[in-house]
Parts: C-alpha cells; structure tokens; sequence
C-alpha cells in the first residue's frame, strides 16, 4: 500500500488530494469540489486524519475538516504513521505523538528521516568522518539497525530496499538481516508481493524469496512500485502502467503518471491534467495552468495549478 511522504502532494489520501489554486495549498475531494480553501503556503497529503501544513513559515497538522489541531511551530514536518510524526525545530529533529508532545529527541547528526512501518523508520546520520549512512531508529530514537547503508526506504510487506556501498540493491528485515542480497543496479519497493528490480540490464518483478514472477518487456526505461495492482512505467519520455504479469493496462501517453491510491492517480498529457482511473480515463480534469513570472523567477517553472 502506497504510504504518502513529504512531496507527494497530488495523490489522494483518505479522500482528499492537495492543490495549489492561486499560489496557495487547499485540498480538494474525489469530485474535484473544494473541501479545504486554499491557504497554506504548502500543504501535504492526510494519513492518520492529519495533515501537514505550512503557515507564517512554520508547520502544525490539520484535520480533515481544516481546523488546526497542532500549532504551526516546526521549521518542518512529516506524515504520522503509526501514531508518530518527524518534525524539525533549527538543527534537532523530534518524533511526536497526535497532541504534538515530544516522545524522543533525535541526535543533531541526524539529517534525513523516513516514515516509520514496522515500528521502524529510516534515518540518515554521521558515520565516521565525512560520511553518512542510513540505519533504522524505533519510537524511542533508539538506533536498531546500524547505519550502514547508502540508501535505506522505508519497510513494506515486511521488508525494506537498501543500497551498498557499492551501489547494489538488495532488501532486509526487521533484523536488519538480508531476505534478499544485493545485487541489483535498480530497485522500488515491495507492495502487494511484489518488487521491481532492474538486472541484467532488464527489468523483473520478484517475490520475496527473490524469485521472478515476470520479466518485463525490454522497452521500459524504469518500472516503478506497484500500487493497486498496477506499476507505472517509463517508455522513452512516456508513461503508462502495466500489471505485476507485465502486461500494459494503460499506454504509454502521459507526461506524466503518479501511483494510483484510492482507486485514482495523477496525470497529465500535453495541455490537460487531472486524475485518471483504473482503465486511464480523466474522471477529473483540468487545463495546465502555464508558470507565472514569479514561478519562472523563483525556477518553478514545473510547478502545477489546480
């Protein structure tokens, strides 16, 4: 199952997806109708019933109904999962609970934090002397799984993508042991049983014994994770999707494609934008509103509006 993370902000998630109408962030629901006006300086994704938002340059959470639940007060936040949320005030990183009490305050050479899942979350933090690898910290801040590796994601089915020293791929438990060692040159997550991997300049879909259950037509440049039985992938500088068999559900015609959640996913093609659904039709669309000049002054020349 997709776990929404800072960025993600067009995907829908407990039935409403962020926007940006008019240089600002509201949300909107699965009719495209506004359900929160349009605000925040920046706003992401609902998981847990909140949401992270930006006002007068600091973060605090709201509910579903737009009612402030946390005080903006972080220089930065996460998505809750499991009950807790990351936030940053200056140099410290902190893990909260739903009322915005402090559980545990993260070492200052802490500088990335993932999502918890399995009682973990990924965290990257000094090791040695410049350098910095990714280990896994529980809810206390306990370091668990030591920060050995270049690259770690968050858990999915049970396991979690890491990346060597030496640029492979390959996949742990929550033991930090290897379920599957690395070897590939590319990888996404695990969801719904299933992984991408990239070897032998082809990509396959593995189980989790490391098995394949399909090896993918030469033609995708990248395969993506799958969510809700359909992966996107990338043919040239266009999108589509295919099922964990390999077989295209959905041709290669967007400029861009998202994860499908909650039975939708974002797209856009030439002029037109929106969400898609399962067969790749627009349920909810609208024309590409083009960068103003403050966007193309401040280079966010691929900032989309609703």
């Amino acid at each position: 199952m997709y776990k929404f993370q800072a960025g993600d902000c067009w995907l829908f998630s407990e039935g409403l997806a962020a926007v940006m109408i008019k240089n600002k962030w509201g949300f909107i629901d699965r009719q495209g109708n506004t359900a929160i006006e349009p605000q925040f300086p920046q706003a992401y994704g609902f998981s847990e019933g909140l949401a992270a938002v930006c006002v007068d340059n600091k973060f605090g959470f709201i509910d579903r109904t737009g009612q402030m639940v946390i005080e903006p007060q972080y220089d930065f936040a996460l998505a809750f999962t499991e009950g807790v949320a990351f936030v940053e005030v200056g140099d410290r990183s902190h893990i909260i609970d739903k009322s915005g009490t402090i559980l545990a305050s993260l070492d200052e050479n802490v500088s990335d934090m993932g999502l918890f899942s399995c009682g973990l979350a990924a965290v990257e933090c000094a090791f040695g002397e410049n350098s910095w690898r990714y280990g896994f910290i529980d809810h206390s801040g306990k370091m668990v799984i030591e920060p050995v590796f270049d690259l770690a994601l968050a858990f999915e089915d049970g396991v979690a993508l890491v990346v060597t020293e030496e640029g492979k791929s390959g996949f742990i438990d929550t033991d930090g042991h290897y379920v599957i060692e690395p070897q590939f040159d590319e990888a996404e997550f695990f969801c719904e049983g299933v992984a991408p991997v990239k070897k032998e300049d082809s990509w396959h879909f593995i189980d989790r014994n490391g098995t394949d259950v399909a090896i993918l037509d030469g033609r995708f440049e990248y395969v993506y994770q799958l969510n809700e039985e359909r992966a996107t992938v990338k043919i040239g500088d266009k999108f589509g999707a295919i099922d964990k068999m390999g077989n295209v559900i959905i041709d290669a015609h967007f400029d861009r494609l998202d994860p499908f959640s909650e039975g939708l996913a974002y797209a856009r093609v030439g002029d037109t934008h929106g969400w898609i659904n399962p067969s790749g039709s627009f349920v909810i669309q609208r024309p590409v509103v083009k960068p103003t000049l403050i966007d193309r002054l401040m280079k966010r020349t691929d900032c989309l509006r609703w």
